[in-house]
């Protein structure tokens, strides 16, 4: 098989945050005799970012325009890791709810979606509230009754001059659990159950607790029905408590991070995920 020259985007931002892990992927690419190269996201065409000749693009910048030009605009198209339809659809929270829930019937928590100045309906409290494209719980906010609701209104605005752009809010899961499920080639690689005694959010990067759990066979059947509809690379699955009981989806990480996977288990996510990409690619 000829060597296959590959595209790796991460925002400036992330690729700081992430310079090992970074350099993980391009080692693995080179040991499986791949080039990867780094190329950061800016506001340029994709074309800067993706000439010819690129084999195969792993979009890490949350940005599906660039999966898109490789697969739509490029000929013959440059397969994406993961694709233009998983990036379009999981980094704007709203989109998935609706493509999800509102089309295939995923159960979510119920959520409503509101733009700069719109008149906030009257809704039953408590809520939460969180930026339509946010991730890792940044912007995440517990809403208790409508004052506080305005008061996050006011200053999401205040902070976001673009006037379209939006943030949501929810009905609330069971407070202070969830499940990051790592899928892997479509199956599912590992799963991490998260929980805080201090936070509603049980994020690990806020300060939760984690540990490696088996998943059940109803949060197999729940990831295998997502994977189904929107095939996943490599990216994770939170799953929620519905207060009525049973599992719900709470949001797909397109871009997921490994930290857990590397402090609590013995795999190697980049090594595995470029042999993925490889195989793919043979």
């Amino acid at each position: 098989m000829s060597r296959k020259n590959g595209i790796l985007i991460y925002t400036p931002e992330d690729a700081a945050r992430n310079r090992w892990f970074i350099e993980q992927l391009i080692h693995y690419a080179e040991s499986e005799g791949m080039s990867l190269r780094l190329c950061l996201s800016d506001l340029r065409a994709p074309n800067y970012l993706i000439p010819a000749g690129t084999d195969f693009l792993i979009n890490r910048s949350r940005f599906s325009k660039y999966s898109s030009y490789a697969e739509e605009i490029m000929k013959p198209p440059v397969p994406c890791f993961n694709s233009r339809f998983v990036t379009g659809v999981t980094n704007q929270k709203y989109m998935t709810y609706c493509v999800l829930n509102g089309e295939y019937g995923i159960p979510m928590a119920e959520t409503w979606e509101y733009r700069r100045r719109e008149p906030l309906a009257a809704l039953q409290f408590p809520l939460v509230a969180k930026p339509a494209d946010g991730h890792g719980g940044e912007g995440v906010a517990w809403i208790e009754n409508a004052a506080a609701l305005k008061q996050y209104a006011a200053d999401f605005d205040a902070a976001h001059p673009e006037p379209t752009y939006p943030f949501l809010l929810q009905r609330p899961a069971v407070t202070g659990w969830d499940v990051r499920i790592y899928v892997l080639g479509g199956e599912i690689y590992s799963a991490v159950l998260r929980t805080s005694d201090t936070d509603f959010r049980s994020n690990f990067s806020l300060g939760g607790k984690a540990e490696v759990i088996k998943p059940d066979a109803e949060i197999c059947a729940l990831v295998n029905k997502i994977q189904e509809i929107m095939p996943l690379d490599f990216a994770g699955v939170d799953l929620l408590r519905s207060p009525e009981g049973g599992y719900i989806l709470g949001e797909i990480e397109d871009a997921v991070g490994c930290r857990m996977l590397y402090q609590l288990t013995e795999l190697n996510p980049a090594q595995d995920y470029i042999r993925y990409i490889r195989s793919r690619l043979s």
